[in-house]
């Protein structure tokens, strides 16, 4: 074997394995883009009365900018782009009135999007 036909081996298995890592690389992209270790933001809302509507709709306007700020990663020109963009949102503030668990912001939830928070049952021990 000569100096030549080694050295072109050794460039052909190069090649394979930077097209095969980038390819790899691709195929993560949207496994990480609909995964749930998105970046979280605190909306504090210890100021607010969030059992009348007034105080639920200025939650869910916070709950909202903070959403579209966690979500801006997916910013981008293409369709695709704001349909992830979209869906990260609408998990996100589901996610968020969940998690404030007040039926005062569900209701403020359903009215804008037509859709019923999933109900977290809470119980106590005495």
């Amino acid at each position: 074997m000569n100096r030549t036909t080694t050295v072109s081996r050794f460039l052909t298995v190069i090649a394979a394995a930077l097209v095969g890592a980038v390819a790899s690389g691709f195929a993560a992209l949207p496994a990480a883009a609909d995964s749930s270790d998105l970046a979280e933001i605190t909306v504090k809302f210890g100021d607010l009365n969030i059992s009348n509507p007034q105080g639920a709709t200025a939650l869910y306007a916070r709950i909202g900018f903070a959403a579209k700020s966690v979500c801006s990663r997916f910013d981008g020109p293409g369709a695709t782009d704001k349909m992830r963009r979209d869906e990260c949102i609408n998990k996100a503030i589901s996610k968020a009135v969940t998690k404030v668990n007040s039926s005062a912001l569900s209701a403020v939830y359903s009215a804008k999007t037509g859709k019923q928070v999933p109900i977290r049952l809470v119980s106590s021990s005495k």
